[in-house]
Parts: structure tokens; C-alpha cells; sequence
């Protein structure tokens, strides 16, 4: 089983494809993501924010200002632009359980 960091690095790997379903596999079935708009319960509804999230980072560049990792826990703060975004900062916090993503949490400042 991956320990958090691994499941973490697994995460960026899958954002990266900007492909929804391999992105929704690092989620647990009743995992839940809290974003300031919505809350997103379970593996499906996350796979369907991904599906219309996913396409506007396109050739993202992401720089980590932070990211950390205890026990279950991995806090990750970031920024980034591309042509369709400019994120001045952003904040994603994810609790992993057994090998997966439980709880995860995101918020971000955009230009």
C-alpha cells in the first residue's frame, strides 16, 4: 500500500494527464472534497468536477511554494498560470487513508 507521500505524488502524476479518471482513482468511493463553491461526495461526483475542471490547465505551470507530509496528512500550496488561468495561490489539503484519498480540500485566489 502507498504511504501518503507516494499517494500524493500519484495525485499530481494523474492531474498532470489532465484525464478525470485517472485523477478520481486516487479517491476513496465516499471520499469528500471540499472546495469554497461546493462539496463533492463520493468518487463519481469528484470524477465529474475533475471532467470540467481538468481542461482548463492545459499546459499549467505549477510552482510549489509548500508542500508537506505527516502521518495522513499532505498540505500542498501552490500557484501557477497558463492562458486560461492565473492562480496567485492555492491551498489543497488531503487526508489519506489506506493508500487513498479520503478528505481533500482546496481553495485558490485566481487573477
Amino acid at each position: 500500500m502507498k504511504n501518503s507521500q507516494e499517494v500524493f505524488e500519484s495525485h499530481m502524476r494523474a492531474v498532470n494527464t489532465l484525464e478525470s479518471s485517472k485523477v478520481a482513482e486516487d479517491y476513496t468511493d465516499d471520499a469528500i472534497f471540499i472546495t469554497p463553491e461546493k462539496t463533492y461526495k463520493g468518487k463519481q461526483a469528484i470524477f465529474d468536477f475533475y471532467k470540467e475542471f481538468l481542461p482548463n490547465f492545459n499546459g499549467f505551470q505549477f510552482k510549489t511554494i509548500k508542500q508537506e507530509t505527516h502521518d495522513n496528512v499532505v498540505y500542498f500550496v501552490w500557484n501557477g498560470k497558463n492562458k486560461h488561468l492565473d492562480i496567485q495561490l492555492a491551498t489543497d489539503t488531503y487526508i489519506i487513508n489506506n493508500g487513498k484519498i479520503k478528505q481533500h480540500t482546496f481553495a485558490a485566489i485566481n487573477n
